[in-house]
């Protein structure tokens, strides 16, 4: 089983479509956590309770037999790869945009709906960076009005405002960089720019169906920390 920890429903049909794409005999289960990315947004970062209610999202779809465990959420995604189950790998979704990132160029333009986002975001960008022996420059845009459209559930609105931010901040980056699932279709707004708008919903489905293909059923080495 191919399993996904979401905070928000609507990224059920999004990344259920993504992964027929790729390979439709995966069979996946998707366990939407909305309360997790609300208690971080709250408390203004991740908390001792939030690591531990991660944690035991992890544990039981790992204990349920899944093989490869995906946290589409940017803000938990690191909390998740985190957790030390044995038998399945997780994952953060971002991980391969943030390396196309690295790879694609200096000056990368971090755009998020949620502060809380920026920090794992960009931690994990300079990480990546570190390790591939790359130098980056990395500027945080806030698009807060934007959450609020998704909150509401205007999501045209939503993707209508963060590829409006987009077009006003993106130049004179190297590229952009979606920090948040949700704000993937904004990127097919924007292609007139001219530059890469990166997001991580495509390549991380991409990265977890092959780790899927290649882990033997009970038993997968970690990923990456």
């Amino acid at each position: 089983m191919l399993a996904f920890i979401h905070t928000a429903r609507v990224h059920v049909e999004t990344f259920s479509r993504l992964v027929r794409a790729v390979d439709d005999a995966i069979p996946v289960r998707h366990e939407v956590q909305e309360r997790l990315l609300a208690d971080a947004v709250a408390a203004g970062g991740i908390t001792d309770g939030v690591r531990s209610a991660t944690a035991a999202v992890v544990e039981a779809l790992a204990g349920d037999g899944a093989r490869v465990i995906v946290c589409t959420c940017s803000t938990l995604g690191g909390v998740a790869e985190a957790v030390p189950v044995d038998g399945c790998v997780v994952m953060r979704i971002d991980r391969p945009m943030a390396e196309q990132a690295v790879a694609s160029g200096r000056r990368i333009v971090v755009l998020a709906a949620l502060q809380s986002t920026f920090q794992p975001t960009v931690a994990l960008l300079h990480r990546t960076a570190s390790d591939a022996e790359r130098s980056i420059d990395v500027v945080e845009t806030l698009c807060e009005r934007a959450w609020r459209l998704f909150e509401a559930g205007d999501h045209p609105g939503y993707i209508g405002e963060i590829a409006r931010t987009i077009e006003t901040t993106a130049l004179p980056s190297d590229l952009v960089l979606l920090a948040q699932a949700s704000m993937a279709p904004a990127a097919e707004l924007v292609r007139h720019l001219g530059i890469p708008v990166l997001s991580s919903p495509r390549s991380g489905v991409e990265a977890a169906v092959s780790r899927y293909r290649s882990t033997p059923a009970g038993g997968a080495p970690r990923a990456r920390g």
